[in-house]
């Protein structure tokens, strides 16, 4: 695991900051949902991007890639949504 950490040290880098922006962003804006529900999507978008250009550099993008991803972001969405509240 620490292998791939460090071999894959600047992908994981983006993705934490993908997700703690916007973390932060849906802390920030508490007090509008509709806000909340905007920045959680923003989030899952970049995260699913970034998902598909880390796949694509290192030639794994598969279509069973794409959905895997499709699938975990949309679930992922639901369940921040419903947490949240927004």
């Amino acid at each position: 695991m620490k292998k791939n950490i460090k071999k894959h040290f600047w992908h994981y880098l983006v993705y934490f900051v993908i997700f703690g922006t916007g973390l932060f962003l849906v802390l920030v804006s508490r007090d509008n949902a509709s806000l909340q529900a905007s920045f959680l999507m923003i989030t899952a978008f970049l995260y699913f991007i970034w998902a598909m250009v880390h796949h694509y550099i290192h030639h794994q993008l598969h279509l069973r890639i794409v959905v895997e991803y499709i699938l975990i972001v949309i679930l992922g969405t639901i369940l921040t949504l419903f947490l949240f509240g927004a």
